[in-house]
Order: C-alpha cells, then structure tokens, then sequence
C-alpha cells in the first residue's frame, strides 16, 4: 500500500471515528430518560396531532388532545389545536371559544388572532376583525394577507382613507395578478367615491 493510500485510509478512518462520536448522546440515558413533564406532554400533543392529520385514527387524537387540554388547560398547542380542527369540522362556536381561550393564555397568538379576525369578518364585525389582523400583523409581518384585511374592514365600515392605506400597503404584495386587479378594483372604487 502507498503512501498516499494510507494517509487516504487514515483521513476515511478519522471522518468516521468524528461521525460516530458527533451522533453519541451528549447525556447519560438515565438524564434522557428523565424528561421534564412539560416536554412528554408535547410530544403527547404533537403525536394526538398526527393521528388527526393522518387520518389514521381522528377520534383517538381529539380525545388525547381534549384530555391534554384538560389535565394541563395553560396549554395553549392544545387549546389552539382543539380551536382549528373545530373550524375545520365546522363547529365554528366551539372554535370560537377555543381560539378566545388562547388570546387569554397568549394575548398575542398570531394564529388565533387570525383565525378570530376571520370569524369576526364574516360576522361583520369588523371593528374587531381590525383588532385581532393588526395583532396578527405586528406578530408575524410575513402574513400580508392582514393588510388586505384591515383594508377590507375599514372599507365595510366607510373608512375611505385607512381601507386605501392598508390596500396600497397591500398591493405590492398580492400573490398574482388576478388578485392585484382585485385589489386595485377596490381602490379605484374608493378613490371614485
């Protein structure tokens, strides 16, 4: 064997001695096994919540999630989860009073604001429909769609100036053209006012 083979073999040989010794537990298994309850509930909830999603056996999940909701009810993954697949099997109250449940755990929740800024526009209540889309806005600016929203919203209650705003604001951001002519339909309406 040459020279450079065995300094080839060494390298192979050191790479895969740092491999097996980088995926080695960094704690003794007694300290893994000793997870703190917080942690053994998430991955309760989290599995609950792939049985819904999968299919495979829906009931079993809600159940595991209501229970884990009712055992630990500061939790707000399984209240905001209860929240979401009620609005999803249409028990639309029942989302409701979930997703409420986690604005009064976490006042600034993204996704339940969204969902109840939704809610509350098809309610036509949209004073408040601008309330939870500007929380949803401040919290995660990625989810433009909030600016379309209070723009919407102020238009159904006759604010010219602040549904204009929040359309422009909009605007540069709609997905295709199909919704930018949309967008600009309503503004060229507003301005015509």
């Amino acid at each position: 064997m040459s020279q450079r083979a065995k300094q080839i073999a060494l390298i192979g040989v050191t790479i895969v001695i740092v491999a097996v010794f980088l995926m080695l537990p960094k704690a003794p298994k007694t300290a893994l096994e000793k997870q703190p309850v917080a942690d053994t509930v998430q991955v309760e909830l989290e599995q609950a919540v792939q049985l819904v999603q999968q299919g495979t056996n829906p009931m079993e999940g809600i159940l595991k999630i209501r229970q884990i909701s009712e055992e630990h009810p500061e939790n707000v993954d399984a209240q905001l989860w209860l929240g979401v697949f009620s609005e999803q099997s249409g028990q639309i109250d029942k989302a409701k009073d979930r997703f409420k449940k986690v604005v009064a755990l976490d006042a600034e929740n993204p996704v339940a604001h969204r969902y109840l800024g939704e809610f509350s526009m098809k309610d036509s209540l949209y004073d408040q429909a601008i309330g939870h889309f500007q929380t949803v806005y401040e919290e995660d600016s990625s989810y433009k769609s909030a600016l379309f929203f209070i723009g919407k919203s102020h238009q159904e209650l006759g604010n010219k100036e602040e549904a204009l705003t929040y359309y422009e604001r909009y605007l540069p951001f709609a997905p295709d053209s199909a919704v930018a002519n949309g967008v600009n339909s309503f503004i060229s309406e507003l301005r015509n006012k």
